[in-house]
């Protein structure tokens, strides 16, 4: 129970009286914001709705919300705390809950809420007629509020239920990723994985795993085992290893076996593996039937700390990386860091560019963690590694809840892959990794940040030095720069002749700018010099 607990949802959906209880379990501070808001106002909820309206209710309401969550920052101990039924409505206001709380949802049909709602003293916003009818509108009006959760709890089942599944949600302390109705929640962890992934694919009578040869032959047979368990049918595909292998043919394989296995619209795909297998999962799962549910299971620290999250999905197109895809959420993603411990050296010490790049986007306590913890990093810590993806997740997951589909904030998340990967793509994806390649990326970014008065050079130094120190790639001297900077036209974030570039003036600090695109090639090939 690292952060709050908030409970949501509907009037009469049992907020308060589960709250209390969770809390009394676990002995930990209860508040009840209608009741707080009726001691500071003097006045009952039902009276300010009266005398003030909603919307200078509704600010009374945010305004306390507020001050909780301030003051739950410096507690000692995480309180519960139940709030009104439009407490979330205002998005910034839920977007900081869930990246500071764990948030849950109890839910309930219109004529359950209605009739719980009608033993309960004057409700304002159910009066003046049909009171199910008026709870199935507000419902709908709020969906997409009640959905942006951890966890979407029934609140019909018998109370003791209720409050123990409450309480598993807020003790996985899970990460959410806020996407309307999309939205799904991600668990770090360790040695969970298995035992967790049965009662997530529990729901679908048959369960598409995809992994690789590699990964499988690891680690797929628990994954197996639970699926089956859990009374979901199993149609097994084992693809290449590589990123060469990152195409639409590994896509019509999966396709191909959903296809002989009966695979139908209730199906789930759950992706096994690094970001290859991830990327072509969601792909797969994105595309067959227009679209079926997926889980992720990213046994990779690139994968946990990038691909896995956020809901991009796709193959690369000659060296055109990720150029065919689609925007498709999962509906879970367990990151088990146990799997960690399998990972070749050279991919472990790869996927630690894209934490730095993390750190500098938007998380300067996790570059100073990375800065004075490098060589205990590097050498797989598991404290530390669990503690790297939580917060390079938490970060993604901010900046996801604010642009979905990358139309704008969501492109500070390439800072560093513009060059990196022109530089990965000009060998085939052969010569470089992933994250080597970023690494180098992040450099050239530095460097040209430099150029354009947009970068320190203090930042520009502490950065390479902490690349090095992690066992990175930092050297752009004995780089293609040439053949990338030809293929830099190839990126996905080219606007007409120009390239939006992500600069880092800070750690926590990045901005985007319009850089033509043959004055990047230039800027590019000087940095060979």
């Amino acid at each position: 129970m690292r952060r709050p607990l908030i409970l949501n949802g509907f009037m009469a959906s049992g907020k308060s009286t589960v709250g209390a209880l969770v809390a009394q379990r676990v002995d930990r501070p209860f508040i009840d914001l209608d009741r707080l808001i009726e001691a500071e106002a003097g006045e009952s909820v039902e009276s300010l709705f009266t005398t003030r309206g909603e919307a200078e209710f509704r600010h009374l309401e945010r305004a306390c919300l507020v001050r909780v969550l301030d003051q739950a920052q410096g507690a000692a101990h995480s309180p519960v705390i139940a709030v009104g039924g439009g407490a979330l409505l205002s998005r910034q206001l839920r977007l900081r809950a869930l990246d500071e709380c764990v948030v849950v949802t109890l839910e309930g049909s219109p004529a359950e809420l209605a009739r719980r709602a009608s033993t309960h003293g004057a409700r304002p916003l159910l009066s003046g007629g049909n009171a199910e009818q008026r709870a199935a509108e507000l419902l709908e009006l709020r969906g997409v509020a009640y959905a942006e959760a951890q966890a979407r709890i029934s609140c019909e089942a018998p109370v003791e239920t209720v409050v123990a599944r409450v309480y598993e949600a807020w003790a996985r302390d899970e990460l959410a990723v806020a996407a309307g109705v999309s939205s799904y929640g991600v668990q770090v962890g360790s040695n969970f994985a298995s035992g967790r992934i049965g009662a997530l694919a529990a729901q679908s009578p048959v369960t598409v795993l995809v992994s690789d040869t590699t990964v499988a032959g690891l680690h797929a047979a628990g994954i197996e085992r639970s699926l089956a368990e859990a009374g979901t049918r199993v149609v097994r595909v084992d693809l290449e290893p590589g990123e060469e292998h990152k195409r639409i043919a590994s896509i019509e394989r999966i396709w191909r076996a959903a296809l002989a296995g009966s695979v139908d619209r209730q199906a789930t795909f759950v992706a096994l593996g690094g970001g290859v297998v991830s990327d072509m999962t969601g792909f797969a799962a994105a595309t067959w039937m227009r679209g079926v549910r997926w889980l992720g299971i990213p046994t990779t620290l690139l994968a946990m700390v990038d691909a896995s999250v956020g809901g991009k999905t796709g193959v690369d197109l000659a060296s055109a990386k990720n150029a065919v895809g689609a925007f498709w959420q999962p509906s879970a993603v367990l990151c088990d860091v146990h799997y960690l411990s399998t990972e070749p050296q050279r991919g472990f010490t790869g996927a630690l560019a894209e934490v730095v790049k993390t750190a500098l986007i938007g998380d300067p306590e996790l570059f100073a963690l990375l800065d004075a913890n490098a060589e205990r990093i590097a050498g797989r810590d598991p404290e530390l590694s669990a503690e790297l993806v939580r917060r390079s997740i938490r970060v993604k997951a901010r900046i996801v809840s604010q642009d979905e589909r990358e139309s704008g904030l969501r492109a500070v998340l390439n800072l560093g892959h513009t060059v990196g990967h022109a530089l990965e793509a000009q060998a085939g994806y052969t010569a470089l990794s992933h994250g080597e390649a970023v690494s180098l990326g992040l450099v050239a970014a530095l460097r040209l940040g430099e150029k354009l008065g947009r970068t320190p050079r203090a930042l520009t130094d502490q950065t390479l030095q902490l690349l090095r120190r992690l066992g990175l790639p930092a050297d752009l001297s004995r780089q293609p720069l040439a053949a990338a900077a030809t293929l830099i036209g190839h990126d996905k974030k080219r606007a007409g002749s120009s390239v939006r570039f992500v600069f880092a003036s800070a750690p926590g600090a990045v901005e985007t700018a319009l850089v033509p695109l043959s004055e990047l090639r230039a800027h590019v090939l000087a940095l060979a010099g």
